[in-house]
């Protein structure tokens, strides 16, 4: 029988540290959970104090310090969010704007990729989007002096005369 009672002794043992042990889990949860209640209550406490100091630029002097850091930290993130406008602007107008071919004398250039293509060319070799044949330039003649005019003028620039159109 002393085997039996030893054994009922053990397992006792074994339920009341497993006991302890998820007790002491749930109490060190409560302890983690209280902690951050009141760190969240601290933090308002703050964010008060700052909006007080935000609006009248005073502040006790134990706390001016911080006041003043967390100022510079506000306008630093401001500038990084100026800057983040900036680069989304820039990056939508590229989107926006159509994308030009270049022609260069060795060729055209891709709008997609900017691979050099020998004249001719319909197809980028690289990339394989399409090369935009180089547009001819629009031109007039002068009614007066027969000089060749670009397009978009109002007056000749040899004699002066008015172009139609």
């Amino acid at each position: 029988m002393a085997f039996f009672d030893k054994l009922n002794d053990l397992a006792k043992n074994i339920g009341d540290k497993t006991n302890d042990a998820i007790e002491t889990t749930k109490l060190n949860s409560k302890i983690s959970t209280e902690r951050s209640a009141a760190g969240e209550d601290l933090k308002k406490i703050g964010e008060f104090y700052y909006a007080k100091y935000a609006e009248t630029g005073e502040a006790a002097p134990e706390i001016l310090e911080f006041c003043h850091s967390a100022k510079a930290h506000y306008d630093a993130m401001a500038e990084a969010q100026v800057e983040i406008d900036r680069i989304k602007a820039e990056n939508e107008a590229e989107k926006a704007a159509p994308a030009v071919p270049v022609h260069t004398a060795s060729g055209i250039a891709c709008a997609a990729c900017g691979k050099v293509n020998s004249p001719g060319t319909k197809f980028c070799c690289e990339c394989g989007g399409k090369l935009e044949a180089p547009a001819a330039p629009q031109t007039k003649t002068c009614p007066e002096c027969g000089a060749a005019v670009a397009g978009g003028l109002r007056f000749c620039g040899e004699c002066g005369a008015r172009l139609e159109g």
